[in-house]
Parts: C-alpha cells; sequence; structure tokens
C-alpha cells in the first residue's frame, strides 16, 4: 500500500471530459498479480531470486499471476458497488512469516507447493473525481472478500486505491492496488495490483417529470409597504430588503438583523454577523490575536517557536532545541557517528545467549556519554545473526540482543524514548555466510543515531 504512487501520479493528469453519461452498469476483466511476499517480509516490489541455472541473483517480481471477472454498479456520482471472482494457482505461506515460503520465493529451495485459490470480494468504491466527467478517475475502495484453497476457507478485509481511464464508448481502463488484511487464521495478509479492461453500458430506464400545479394567486397585502407581500416577508411590520426576504440589514452585511448577532458591525454569516478581521476563520470575539492570522488549536495565534530558531513549533522536530539547520534539530556529528561505529564493533555476547560479556560495558559507557551529551541524539539497535540453525531462533536471539542492550542503556539513565530495538535475524546480511569470515561481520550489533 505504501508504494502504490504511481495510481496517484497519473491522476495528476486528468481534466474535465465535457459532457456525463447515464452509464449505471459494467463488467470487467482483470489480469492480476497477488503478492504476499511483500507482507511476509517488508519487502515490495522487485526482489533478489537465485537464478537455479547460472546460480546468479537476479531481480524479479515476487508475484503471483491471478485473473478476475468484475461487475460494476453506479450507485451515484460518486459511489460504486464492485462485486468480483478471482482464480489463481499459487504457493500460499503457512504463516504470517513461513520461512520456508520466502526461500522458495528466494529461490534458495526448490520446494514449492502450488494450489488453486479462488476469491469473491464485494466493495464500494468512493470516486475522488466522478468518473464519467472526466477521463481519469482515481478513488478509494474496501470491502470483504471471501477465499477457498484446498479445504481451507477465510475471509479478508480489502482496501486500496485504484483509476478509471476513460477510452470513449464506454470502456475504462481500470487500475487497482488493495491491500487484503486477513480476518481468518487460514489466510495472510497480502496485496493484490490489477490492470484490466471494463465495459460500461447506458441505462434505459426513464424518470418520469412531476407534474406541476400553479397554484391559486395569492391576495397581496404589504403591512410595511417595502414592497414585499406579508406571505414572502419574513418581517412583515419593518421595511426592509427583498434579498433578506423582507427584513433589515443595518450593517449590509447580507444577513438580516433578526439573525445578525452583531447587526451594526458588518460581519460574517459563518459567525452569525460577527466580523473575523484576521480572516483567519476564527471571529474576533474569540480570537486572542484578531489582528494576526492565526490556528484555532492556538486560541487565534499563530504557530509559536518556542526555541526561537525560525522553525515553528509544529515544523520543528528538536522545538526546545535551537537549530537554524536539519528540521531544527542539530546536526548529527560525522565523529559521534564513527565513535558509536567503532564501539558498537566491540560488543560481544555469549555464545547462542543474549547476555552481553563484561569486555563489553566499557564501549557501551562510551554510547552512554555520546547520547547523555547530546540529548537530541536518537538511537536505534539493530541486532543481527548468521544463518546457521534455524531463522526464526536466529530471530529471536537477535531481538534479545538488541533488547539486551537497550536494557543497558536504560539502565544508564537514557531514557527510553530515545531507544528502540529491533532484531533481523538472518535476513540482513553483510557478508558471505558460506565462509567463517562472512559469518563473523554478520552476527553484529549496530547502533543507528539519529534527532527525529
Amino acid at each position: 500500500m505504501k508504494k502504490v504512487t504511481f495510481l496517484v501520479a497519473l491522476c495528476l493528469i486528468c481534466f474535465t471530459w465535457a459532457k456525463a453519461q447515464e452509464f449505471r452498469n459494467g463488467i470487467g476483466v482483470h489480469f492480476a498479480g497477488i503478492d504476499f511476499y511483500g507482507p511476509q517480509t517488508g519487502n515490495y516490489f522487485l526482489q533478489d531470486k537465485i537464478n537455479s541455472s547460472t546460480l546468479k541473483t537476479q531481480k524479479k517480481f515476487f508475484w503471483d499471476p491471478s485473473i478476475r471477472a468484475s461487475y460494476w454498479h453506479t450507485l451515484n456520482s460518486h459511489f460504486d458497488l464492485n462485486a468480483g471472482l478471482n482464480a489463481s494457482a499459487l504457493h500460499y505461506p503457512s504463516s504470517d512469516k513461513d520461512s520456508n515460503y520466502i526461500k522458495a520465493k528466494q529461490g534458495n529451495v526448490s520446494l514449492r507447493n502450488d494450489v488453486a485459490f479462488a476469491s469473491a470480494d464485494v466493495k464500494l468504491n468512493y470516486n475522488i473525481l466522478p468518473k464519467f466527467k472526466f477521463i481519469c478517475s482515481p478513488y478509494l475502495t474496501a470491502g470483504l472478500s471471501g477465499s477457498i484453497r484446498e479445504s481451507k476457507k477465510g475471509f479478508d478485509i480489502p482496501a486500496g486505491i485504484g483509476a478509471n481511464i476513460y477510452l470513449g464508448k464506454g470502456v475504462f481502463i481500470n487500475l487497482e492496488s488493495n491491500y487484503f488484511v486477513a480476518l481468518s487464521k487460514n489466510n495472510q495478509h497480502h496485496l493484490l495490483h490489477s490492470m484490466g479492461i471494463v465495459y460500461w453500458w447506458k441505462s434505459t430506464q426513464k424518470v418520469k417529470a412531476p407534474e406541476v400545479k400553479l397554484p391559486a394567486p395569492p391576495i397581496v397585502k404589504d403591512t410595511d409597504n417595502d414592497g414585499i407581500p406579508d406571505a414572502e416577508d419574513a418581517c412583515p411590520t419593518m421595511p426592509g430588503k427583498k434579498d433578506m426576504k423582507g427584513c433589515p440589514d443595518r450593517d449590509n452585511d447580507a444577513i438580516a438583523d433578526n439573525e445578525d448577532l452583531c447587526p451594526d458591525t458588518k460581519g460574517l454569516k459563518q459567525f452569525n454577523g460577527c466580523p473575523d478581521t484576521d480572516g483567519d476563520g476564527i471571529q474576533d470575539s474569540k480570537d486572542r490575536c484578531p489582528n494576526v492570522a492565526g490556528l484555532s488549536k492556538y486560541d487565534g495565534c499563530p504557530i509559536p517557536d518556542t526555541d526561537g530558531d525560525g522553525f515553528n513549533d509544529e515544523a520543528d522536530k528538536c522545538p526546545t532545541v535551537a537549530s537554524i539547520t536539519n528540521n531544527g534539530c542539530p546536526e548529527i556529528k560525522q565523529e559521534d557517528k564513527k565513535k558509536i561505529e567503532m564501539a558498537a564493533a566491540g560488543i560481544y555476547f555469549e555464545t547462542g545467549s543474549a547476555v552481553i560479556k563484561k569486555e563489553s560495558f566499557a564501549n557501551l559507557d562510551k554510547i552512554v556519554d555520546i547520547l547523555k551529551s547530546e540529548p537530541s541524539y536518537i538511537v536505534d539497535i539493530e541486532g543481527h545473526t548468521d544463518n546457521v540453525g534455524q531463522s526464526e531462533k536466529n530471530l529471536d536471539l537477535s531481538q534479545k540482543r538488541a533488547d539486551a542492550c537497550k536494557k543497558y542503556l536504560l539502565d544508564k539513565g537514557i531514557e527510553e524514548s530515545r531507544t528502540t530495538s529491533v532484531g533481523f535475524g538472518d535476513m540482513k546480511p553483510i557478508g558471505d555466510n558460506s565462509t567463517a569470515a562472512g559469518r563473523a561481520k554478520n552476527r553484529r550489533t549496530e547502533f543507528n543515531i539519529r534527532n527525529y
């Protein structure tokens, strides 16, 4: 879902179609790619795959092909109903992080277990631009999906974005990308990206015009002699204006005096006739800064700049530390980065354990000293292992080691809000796992500093 910005860019070239058409129903055929790998690993689109014949790594889409048939029905200019059937044959992950599935996709193992996969969905589309008034109409979509593979059934919630591009004569190109959130334990999160053709046909239903009956001529009476009959005059005893329904408007602000809370001062309708001098959408009586445009959250005053560095507090990543660069935060010193990298290289653990060896304490203390000297620094701790053993155990060990380093910093007085810890197991090697030297490089703890 995070990387479908190509649809947004496409929709920016939209322009108005001259004449709307009364199309009510449509059918479509779509070719799609189903992506379970991205939600499994957090890596989307092109990925590395080992070629079994050349043993070289190539960039591939880890998407399974699918075909979809759809039916569309227009509710109004902004809402459509969309129902569809999908069919595919694919390798389905058995858990929300199936290592065998990931390795099979990457080509590290030859095991694959393709099964027939079918699903049906019903979604509601919100057209940001009405599709029959614009050549390109982007939309948001959400709904419910049911699926079956072998004897396993389940449900998902699809949500995403799409666009319809008009080609003429009721024919549209449809582009859509959905993230499917699994509701059933048999199912796994996945994405579905599709492109297809949708044909709409015109409705033959005709709306009968209501019969209009002319009212009997009224008896004209005008008590206040303002030229407006009493039957149409909201203020029949006070001379007024026709556009005010016969009521007076002393300050000429187009708000009748009987509805104007400030009848002698020209104001705005949204504030019942009272003024907003600075035009910030907050009436003067509730505006602490009535002559300077501001925001309601600051009682009508401008956004403050607590540290006075030229970045207002909403844009300042470090609102209490003055700096004219780096989004209001001090620049991270390169020498601090190097010191932390060198210290991190000297952190060791007991074999197969998250217990930090005593000879590592001096290096951890160096990192603590740097963090205390620069209170704007935030450190992200990453744990990594080689690929010896089971991936799940490696992932668990790397998380525990990263957590152990974080606990050391907290015990030394570093605020928890300034630290994060995450384990990646064997997923981010920097060395060749087929050699002892490469595996040694991969067994590491990294400390990455930032200040927002």
